[in-house]
């Protein structure tokens, strides 16, 4: 796309099968030395012909709840190293949502439990559910609105910007019990003091994408009316041992029935 735009140098950074594709498909064209794959962490690279700053980064950087599995880090890294003042990140904006469902299919796991010092004997394994999945909800499983929960832009995003805790209110859209509450993206691009330009959304009103929702289970799942509005915590942190991974945390507090 960007070698069709009219860009006098494209540079692509690690998915070597779909950048031996592009490549391809411009050999023996005027366009063929135009692209060009450069290989290894992008942290060591350099870029190729003396090239020093680039126009415009675009990248597949989102992940599950934005952060999971995401290349957030390393586009800020390229951002503060290569990109022109005023340049563009495409996509460069996250928008994080949280909403309530009754219900959804819940695995198990074997966890192995290990014997106390007070009750010395063998270990033994049990098969507990998990507490988070990553799947695809339904427009039929919502039972409260959606709340934003956080906007990320990664024109201004700062490195530790994967790591935060903010308050939430669920209003109700029908009595119902909230057995999980489910986190989704609406991904897009926006200019400064600009529109926000919706380019696709992993919600579970929009068609399935590569991305998943992240579905958090409440082992008691509490009542909810309609209109009630219910009100927690959610927090995302940042997991340094396991590279593209996070914690959760999820608390709910106080409910207040809210006008229609």
């Amino acid at each position: 796309m960007s070698v069709e735009a009219g860009a006098v140098k494209v540079m692509a950074l690690g998915n070597r099968e779909s950048a031996e594709f592009v490549s391809k498909a411009f050999i023996g064209t005027e366009k063929e030395d135009i692209f060009e794959f450069i290989d290894g962490d992008i942290h060591e690279i350099v870029l190729p012909c003396g090239l020093k700053k680039v126009d415009i980064i675009v990248s597949e950087w989102v992940g599950h709840s934005v952060f999971v599995d995401s290349l957030f880090k390393e586009v800020i890294f390229a951002r503060e190293k290569w990109l022109v003042k005023g340049g563009f990140i495409i996509p460069n904006v996250a928008q994080l949502f949280v909403c309530g469902i009754a219900d959804h299919p819940r695995k198990t796991v074997e966890v192995n439990i290990l014997p106390q010092s007070d009750y010395p004997g063998r270990s033994y394994m049990v098969r507990e559910p998990v507490s988070l999945i990553e799947d695809y909800v339904a427009k039929e499983q919502l039972i409260t609105e959606k709340y934003l929960l956080k906007t990320i832009d990664l024109c201004t995003a700062h490195i530790n910007d994967e790591s935060f805790r903010v308050p939430f209110k669920l209003r109700g859209l029908r009595d119902s019990q909230l057995g999980a509450v489910v986190l989704y993206s609406d991904i897009g691009l926006c200019r400064p003091r600009g529109k926000f330009r919706l380019m696709f959304s992993t919600g579970p009103k929009r068609p399935r994408t590569y991305v998943r929702q992240t579905i958090l289970f409440m082992d008691n799942p509490v009542e909810v009316a309609k209109c009630e509005l219910v009100i927690g915590e959610l927090g995302m942190y940042y997991k340094p041992d396991e590279h593209r991974e996070v914690e959760y945390s999820f608390s709910l507090g106080s409910s207040t029935i809210a006008n229609p």
